[in-house]
């Protein structure tokens, strides 16, 4: 019963743990980016409609009591209209597009009304000042607000389709990062299944070769769980890992395993994908064996090109039309994977057959993308 109880909370604690959907608000930049735009653009359009009734009205007084009483009733309107908007999303285009018509109208008829007011009540003026056609107020401000509601819904438009790309984006990366993962623990598991099985076959005939063995193994190991969290580590170190590799095949081998690694000063300091290297090198050796040669001559070669490029040659002898199963390795698969997330549209890898050699080449253009 514990132990059911245990799993039980740990499942609990899982799903806990599991990001919950997200929305996309109204306006996801922040209420104060809407609000300093908001009042912004009422600052426009009171200095120009203050400027349009003083040309109209030839009266500073009349045309700036105007503009103090409508232009904030504006401002609330379509303020208010946000908030009636705010959150709401699934609105069918043509009911929004007759709320905003009955709207603005209906705002428009509101500013004429209160114009009318201020003309008759607030402000006395002669006569030839108050001429103007009472139509002009619902004209002009149901012009405004039918402008303020298509900027603002093509606005909430274009940012509901930023946040939708941004969390695709997110997404997409996540689910790279989840693969690379599995990717990585899918190759330690294969190294490691392979070492183990070849330290079992040396401890009847050769138990101090399988001991040393062991030891690199460990080391190994460390190494790899010192990069677990890391995507990218540096070439150099992983140039170390290859050889803990390379000497723990060579204890297995003996004298019939050689292995000789050059690499460019200028390539050590470059960031490369955790165990990158490791692949080619593990099917060179897994084919080189293959081959009549006494000696299974490994060579890696890295060098670093004028043009941002990374070139890395791993060499073993035998030949390429050599039976290989019925599909690619485990290793060279993962490889390839790899390559396409983190360098994606900027890697080539290549086998050619050279005399009696096979060479696998690796060119890395540029730096490695860290998903």
């Amino acid at each position: 019963m514990s132990s059911l109880a245990s799993h039980a909370a740990k499942s609990g604690r899982r799903r806990e743990t599991q990001p919950r959907e997200r929305t996309v608000p109204f306006w996801p930049v922040g209420a104060d980016s809407f609000w300093v735009a908001h009042t912004v653009a009422w600052m426009f359009i009171a200095v120009f409609g203050f400027a349009s009734r003083l040309a109209a009205f030839d009266s500073v007084g009349l045309a700036f009591a105007l503009t103090i009483v409508l232009d904030p009733v504006g401002f609330a309107l379509t303020a208010l209209a946000h908030l009636v908007f705010l959150g709401r999303s699934g609105f069918r285009p043509v009911a929004v597009a007759m709320t905003v018509l009955i709207y603005s109208v209906l705002g428009g008829l509101l500013q004429m009304v209160l114009a009318g007011w201020v003309k008759n009540h607030l402000f006395v003026v002669p006569a030839p000042v108050m001429a103007g056609d009472p139509a002009i107020p619902v004209i002009y401000y149901t012009t405004v607000f039918l402008a303020w509601s298509i900027a603002y819904f093509w606005v909430r438009a274009e940012i509901a389709a930023r946040t939708e790309r941004a969390q695709r984006s997110e997404a997409q990366a996540a689910a790279m990062r989840a693969e690379l993962q599995h990717l990585r623990l899918q190759l330690d598991p294969h190294f490691l299944f392979n070492a183990l099985n070849t330290v079992a076959a040396e401890i009847p005939e050769r138990p101090q070769a399988a001991l040393e063995m062991t030891r690199r193994i460990a080391a190994y190991l460390r190494y790899s769980l010192d990069k677990h969290n890391r995507q990218l580590c540096p070439l150099a170190d992983e140039i170390e890992a290859v050889r803990a590799y390379v000497r723990i095949q060579e204890l297995r081998f003996e004298d019939r395993l050689q292995c000789t690694i050059e690499v460019d000063p200028a390539a050590r300091s470059i960031a490369v994908p955790h165990l990158i290297v490791q692949g080619l090198v593990e099917n060179a050796v897994k084919h080189g064996l293959r081959s009549p040669a006494e000696t299974l001559q490994i060579g890696v070669r890295i060098r670093r090109c004028f043009d941002d490029a990374t070139v890395v040659e791993v060499t073993n002898p035998g030949l390429l039309s050599a039976p290989t199963g019925t599909g690619p390795t485990l290793g060279l698969a993962n490889t390839r994977r790899r390559l396409e997330l983190h360098y994606p549209h900027r890697h080539e890898l290549s086998l050619a057959q050279e005399d009696e050699t096979v060479i696998a080449r690796l060119l890395l253009r540029g730096s490695a993308c860290s998903v």
